[in-house]
């Protein structure tokens, strides 16, 4: 999940796609007491950018319960990576999605700037990208050194199938043991159709791929669709009414198997995030 705000501590980027509301931990926590979840993995909004203070606070609150995904650029001092992990930032996130300008050039050298970093550390690289990308970059997520998790399971667009190029690299992916892919975003797959069950049959997929390497999340609180270009204006982006206990019924119906729904709410998560 993300948190966002508060904004008179810290405030959205400068460069950004979207002026959203407050998102604060506390709401997530009620959320996640209805539906029984326990823990929390943030993932920096591309909305506070490189500021990772909002995420670093909502995760001292959370305690043992938390752990982290940051934002960062590939030359950050080793200090500050060192206080991260401390605080419990476990892996970072490269956005090729949002604000895709940013990351102009050559995608396959950044790719290795942080793989270099991130190896002594143990951490992970999230990466969000559209399934074009992912494709390009298939030789090089394939032999990367440190764990590479693919978010949104990739991007693909429920409406072509599961045949379609892009997802057919990120299960080829699959086989390199030190590939994760997320099980979230079953709304932004499925955005064409409105329907979130369209989403199963790439679930399934995965699962049938590497059951051992899934996890899933929220996605709270849901940013809205929007142009992915740096926004002008102060209109608000209202945040998606989205079910989390929906969205677990989904992944319930995807997957039938309950010691494999164990493994991709619990017991998966627990190792690439280590939690104790």
């Amino acid at each position: 999940m993300h948190v966002i705000g508060p904004f008179d501590r810290y405030p959205l980027a400068a460069e950004r796609a979207y002026n959203v509301p407050e998102a604060p931990v506390e709401v997530h926590e009620r959320m996640k007491r209805q539906v029984g979840l326990e823990r929390t993995v943030l993932v920096q909004a591309s909305g506070h950018g490189d500021d990772n203070r909002a995420m670093l606070a909502a995760l001292s609150r959370l305690g043992a319960r938390g752990r982290a995904v940051a934002v960062l650029d590939p030359g950050t001092p080793a200090s500050t990576l060192d206080a991260m992990h401390r605080a419990g930032v476990r892996g970072l996130r490269l956005n090729l999605v949002t604000l895709a300008s940013r990351h102009s050039g050559d995608r396959a050298q950044l790719v290795g700037d942080y793989e270099r970093m991130l190896a002594p550390l143990g951490w992970h690289l999230q990466i969000f990208a559209d399934a074009a990308t992912l494709q390009a970059l298939e030789p090089v997520l394939a032999r990367c050194a440190v764990p590479v998790v693919i978010d949104h399971m990739g991007l693909p667009d429920a409406a072509a199938g599961i045949e379609q190029p892009g997802f057919q690299a990120v299960l080829r992916l699959l086989s390199a043991k030190h590939v994760w892919v997320k099980l979230a975003g079953a709304d932004r797959i499925t955005r064409a159709s409105g329907c979130l069950r369209d989403a199963i049959p790439f679930m399934q997929a995965l699962v049938a791929a590497a059951p051992d390497r899934l996890v899933w999340g929220s996605d709270w609180p849901h940013i809205g669709f929007h142009s992915r270009q740096q926004v002008h204006g102060d209109a608000i982006l209202a945040y998606r009414e989205l079910d989390a206990g929906e969205l677990l019924d989904v992944l319930i119906e995807a997957v039938h198997d309950a010691g494999t729904r164990r493994a991709i709410l619990a017991e998966n998560p627990a190792r690439l995030y280590k939690f104790d």
